[in-house]
């Protein structure tokens, strides 16, 4: 959540310590999906879906984890059906750039989260309400 005058995170007053490290695993557990095909996107639903009911801040960062997931995994569909037409060879420095800002983007995410503290990332589509 964010404070609508000047945009600033608003801190999470409901969230314990357990509450906070589930959150930050929310935004870093993904990054076996690396490893394990498919984990990105299972790590953040099965928290979402598990620890939902047990405290809103939980639900908010796993819902917003699995939103970026989903976000990248069609961002990346749409890069290989482009490369598939040549285009997307073009776009290959694009796309280095594009994996280092998500790295970026889950890291932030991760230690506001430890921090108590709600975060939205930046262009992504918010499938899961």
């Amino acid at each position: 959540m964010t404070d609508h005058q000047d945009n600033r995170p608003i801190p999470s007053f409901d969230a314990n310590r357990d509450d906070k490290n589930i959150a930050v695993m929310a935004h870093l557990l993904p990054l076996l999906g690396f490893i394990f095909p498919g984990m990105s996107i299972l790590v953040p639903l099965l928290i979402w879906w598990f620890k939902r009911d047990r405290s809103a801040y939980i639900e908010h960062h796993a819902r917003e984890s699995l939103n970026f997931q989903i976000t990248i995994i069609l961002v990346t569909v749409l890069w290989f059906i482009l490369k598939l037409m040549l285009i997307g060879l073009l776009l290959f420095p694009l796309a280095l750039i594009i994996g280092i800002l998500i790295l970026i983007l889950m890291v932030r995410a991760a230690l506001k989260a430890g921090n108590g503290e709600y975060y939205l990332y930046p262009l992504c589509l918010r499938l899961v309400k």
